[in-house]
């Protein structure tokens, strides 16, 4: 069979610079209406070459990060008004860095808005194969010992809900975010206390699936983010 496998690269330092300015506006440290220093500031501090440092912010501007302004410079637009497709998937390549506040909050609403609507759904559509595979989850997350092995099993259990809905783009969405919830997860359920907790709303929630009870898997759901948000905010409050 004909070698076809693309040859692997450091990542470039085009992509680097790109990267740590989105890192600082995603942060809240670069605002929106705030000018870049001079491409000779910048690129001095970053260490790279003014070609490398301009072809870095062409790309931003591609994304809809910055806008160039000729001869006054490039300055950061309001990504939360004036929003691409792309902006979303680079926060989903920073989601778990040190994000601001407010946007890691709004994270955490539209995961729960996104599941709480997939359990209504897997109300009608779940399957007893899927039913089955999240008891073995539930069972993992009760035999865990460590807060990587519990954030684990329960984001099997969750991604095995959205897909339960039936809605594929749902599934996809989640997946998408797997490595940041991943990483909030084992910031969150360090104690054995917490991942009990997260064990009995879960069973609650499992149960009501298994018995078709909309109502009752929708207040399990909606206790299960109650419990995990508040935490979390508590953690990562500025």
């Amino acid at each position: 069979m004909e070698n076809s496998f693309t040859k692997i690269e450091i990542k470039s330092l085009r992509a680097q610079a790109s990267y740590e300015i989105e890192r600082k506006i995603f942060s809240g440290e670069l605002k929106p209406g705030d000018r870049l220093p001079s491409e000779r500031e910048l690129a001095a501090a970053m260490g790279i070459s003014r070609a490398v440092l301009n072809f870095a912010i062409r790309d931003l501007e591609a994304k809809g990060f910055v806008k160039i302004v000729p001869r006054r410079g490039a300055y950061i637009n309001d990504y939360k008004q004036k929003s691409t497709p792309q902006m979303l998937l680079s926060l989903i390549k920073h989601s778990t860095e040190n994000v601001d506040f407010t946007l890691f909050s709004d994270m955490l609403d539209t995961r729960r808005l996104l599941e709480s609507e997939c359990t209504r759904l897997a109300v009608e559509r779940i399957t007893n194969e899927e039913l089955d595979a999240l008891r073995v989850y539930l069972n993992d997350m009760k035999t865990c010992g460590t807060a990587e092995s519990f954030a684990k099993a329960n984001y099997r259990f969750h991604h095995t809900l959205t897909t339960a809905s039936g809605n594929i783009v749902y599934a996809m969405i989640l997946r998408s975010f797997e490595d940041a919830i991943h990483w909030y997860l084992k910031a969150y359920f360090t104690t054995n206390k917490k991942r009990s907790i997260s064990c009995r709303q879960h069973e609650e929630l499992l149960d009501a699936l298994a018995h078709r009870d909309c109502d009752v898997a929708e207040k399990a759901i909606s206790a299960i983010f109650c419990e995990g948000i508040g935490g979390l905010r508590e953690i990562f409050k500025p």
